[in-house]
């Protein structure tokens, strides 16, 4: 029987024991490989884990379930919520979630959202590698909820205050509620490259670099972006490692 992997994150301890004996004891398929008792630890469990699924406690102190998924751009794992309000369930679908458990947690249920776990690994296609054919995903929160974006198809992204405006592949715009500075921390470096301190472009869109205005980038949309006369140099020599084709 095939086994995946499982992290459970909730800040009541008796919660946490209650979820771990229950996927011991009566979901065979689950192998739980790690816990953490906030949104911080959780996120580092994560990383060093790699866990196939997470089961997530929505209502933690400092920082929320959903407030953790955001900073996770390569989220390449199942999410199951945990909680005790029913009205996080609208934002819990929106969040990506595999499923949505209300606390205290019932075993058909459990058992239910454990059967959709193995359904998604086992229709997914699997690479010569054996390695699952996961999207790069970022979950984007915005005053209407939130919107799962690949960043691969994030063309360039502008700073407005405390908010940043997410230009999309195909002309969509998304105005984020994350300063461009937080977008930095957690798009990835050899992909995304701040030009300017209003601007981080994703550099497989760029089509043409110009000297005008000491210099700027013309990306696959039309979009003109400054570079800042500090980073031209920096930013030549980041494209010559990079083989980018306009799109």
């Amino acid at each position: 029987m095939q086994k995946y992997t499982a992290v459970i994150i909730d800040d009541e301890e008796d919660s946490r024991s209650n979820t771990r004996s229950m996927l011991q004891n009566y979901c065979s398929e689950i192998e739980v490989i790690g816990e953490a008792a906030s949104g911080p630890e959780g996120k580092t469990k994560i990383q060093e884990l790699k866990p196939h699924v997470v089961f997530l406690d929505i209502n933690m102190p400092g920082m929320n379930g959903f407030q953790m998924l955001e900073g996770i751009y390569n989220r390449d794992f199942c999410v199951v919520f945990l909680t005790a309000y029913s009205e996080h369930g609208i934002t819990a679908v929106k969040a990506g979630a595999t499923d949505y458990l209300l606390k205290p947690l019932m075993l058909s249920e459990l058992q239910g959202a454990i059967k959709k776990v193995v359904q998604h690994y086992e229709s997914k296609p699997v690479s010569a590698a054996g390695k699952t054919d996961d999207k790069n995903i970022v979950l984007i929160s915005h005053s209407k909820g939130f919107t799962l974006v690949d960043f691969k198809d994030i063309v360039w992204l502008e700073a407005s205050d405390n908010y940043t405006n997410l230009f999309l592949n195909g002309q969509k715009k998304i105005v984020a509620s994350k300063t461009l500075k937080e977008f930095e921390a957690i798009l990835p470096t050899n992909d995304f490259f701040r030009i300017h301190r209003s601007a981080l472009i994703n550099v497989n869109f760029v089509k043409e670099y110009s000297n005008n205005e000491g210099g700027e980038v013309i990306l696959s949309d039309g979009t003109h972006v400054q570079v800042s006369k500090a980073r031209i140099q920096e930013f030549s020599e980041f494209i010559k490692t990079k083989s980018v084709s306009p799109k």
